[in-house]
């Protein structure tokens, strides 16, 4: 009988241990791969936040995820102050893939934020429209895959002829006449609505006035903002107010839930601002890349969002996979299920426009107002809206003596809150006159009824600071 061997406790024969290794070598080395495989199939989507359903988008992406890659997962970034599209915060590290402005992609591209891809790994790139594929290309290379576009559009009630006839900008603002109202919202469907209130709006705006009257492109970035561009801003300005220009209302697409309430004669927005729209207004919607100066026959400018591949997945091991992803987020079909109604029948499409053929074409079948909208990137001669690598800077530099100069010399007056509601033509005699005196005087307007918020005075100057 074999007699067992007696160990000491917590200890292995010595003749056990180089088995004993080897199995706790192969053990960590099936743990590190099953750990890499997890992070191989586990990445990272940062959003563009500036979309009105931008949880559609995320089910979208799962949806069509699951069907390309079976076992993989994603995880998303939404929250704005995280990653807001690349116009204030930088590429996110742990984003595999992150959507943003290509306004900026030269930049991005200049700070090794971009993976460079080859033109075979980009899916039915001929599909996108042409503006849109030259925005994401250099030196051969594709550095990012185009998903969404927007413009600048000019929206009025289509048998409106005086606006659908105008051409420039000096047509349309005879069309819609200067200091027709003085409040955030017109009383009435008079006058024009438009966003002049953040610093990136205003210095997009001006490169976008001064292609429309010089045509050069690229765009330049000039030190010192022009006066005869500046000028046009400061019409856009007139022709609405000062409180509307300037609004900070929080409610998403303001002026396009205004419109549709009633208020307004026309507004400039993007072309999403139809998601907050009813039936009976989209059924009489005109619409038309916006005349931003007197000057006619150039090309006009059109954004597009993109989605970046981040060159740190080539070190996780994910580069391959992220390529497939981005590819997967700019698909038609994922197109359509994050752009089409929240269910069949029911809400609006988010109204965002589209940078592929085929996206525009499935897109227009179902919502008529989506051929409308093919048409204008088809019939534009779009260019894409592009800075070069110093952009973010050129922004930053200049955008508050655009800011500055624009509201300048504003001819208009502005409402001002007065401190209890006005009983009458006599009672606003005696309160209006308080109420604007650090205004410029009483211009001899005032209103308790909404869309004022509260009780105005309407005075002969504005707080231009």
């Amino acid at each position: 009988m074999q007699q067992s061997a007696v160990m000491p406790s917590g200890r292995a024969p010595r003749a056990l241990l180089p088995s004993v290794r080897a199995a706790l070598s192969m053990l960590l080395l099936v743990l590190m791969g099953a750990w890499a495989s997890v992070r191989a199939e586990t990445l990272t989507v940062a959003l563009y936040p500036w979309v009105p359903r931008v949880d559609q988008f995320e089910y979208a992406i799962r949806v069509a995820w699951k069907q390309v890659n079976p076992k993989g997962t994603l995880a998303f970034i939404k929250d704005f102050n995280i990653w807001d599209g690349g116009y204030s915060t930088e590429p996110p590290a742990q984003a595999d893939v992150f959507i943003f402005d290509a306004m900026y992609l030269e930049d991005f591209r200049a700070r090794g934020l971009l993976a460079a891809m080859e033109p075979a790994e980009i899916q039915d790139a001929n599909d996108f429209l042409d503006y849109a594929r030259k925005a994401v290309m250099a030196d051969g290379k594709y550095w990012a895959v185009p998903q969404l576009g927007c413009a600048n559009i000019l929206f009025y009630r289509k048998d409106d002829a005086a606006i659908a006839n105008a051409n420039t900008l000096g047509q349309l603002s005879s069309a819609l006449k200067q200091c027709t109202y003085t409040s955030e919202i017109p009383p009435d469907r008079r006058g024009f609505m438009v966003d002049m209130n953040g610093g990136t709006t205003n210095a997009t705006l001006y490169l976008d006035i001064a292609h429309s009257v010089n045509g050069v492109y690229p765009l330049p970035e000039p030190a010192k903002p022009d006066p005869a561009y500046i000028a046009d801003q400061r019409t856009m300005l007139a022709m609405a107010s000062y409180w509307n220009a300037k609004s900070e209302d929080e409610t998403p697409y303001a002026r396009g839930k205004w419109f549709d309430q009633g208020y307004g004669r026309a507004f400039m927005g993007f072309s999403e601002s139809m998601s907050v729209m009813s039936p009976a207004t989209l059924a009489n919607i005109g619409l038309k890349v916006m005349p931003l100066s007197d000057t006619t026959g150039h090309q006009k400018l059109f954004y597009v969002d993109a989605v970046g591949v981040n060159p740190a997945t080539t070190g996780r091991g994910t580069r391959a996979l992220a390529v497939k992803l981005a590819n997967t987020i700019a698909a038609t079909e994922t197109i359509w299920h994050s752009f089409r109604q929240p269910k069949p029948g029911e809400g609006n499409p988010q109204y965002l426009m589209s940078v592929r053929n085929s996206a525009f074409q499935k897109l227009a079948a179902a919502y008529p107002v989506y051929q409308r909208m093919y048409e204008l990137a088809r019939t534009s001669d779009p260019v894409a809206f592009k800075l070069d690598a110093n952009g973010r800077n050129w922004v930053k530099a200049i955008k508050g003596e655009i800011i500055a100069q624009s509201v300048a010399h504003y001819s208009c007056g502005c409402d001002q809150k007065a401190p209890r509601p006005i009983g009458g033509n006599a009672d606003a005699k005696a309160v209006c006159p308080i109420a604007c005196e650090a205004s410029g005087g009483w211009n001899g307007n005032w209103t308790n009824a909404p869309p004022a918020p509260g009780f105005v005075c309407g005075c002969n100057a504005c707080p231009l600071n």
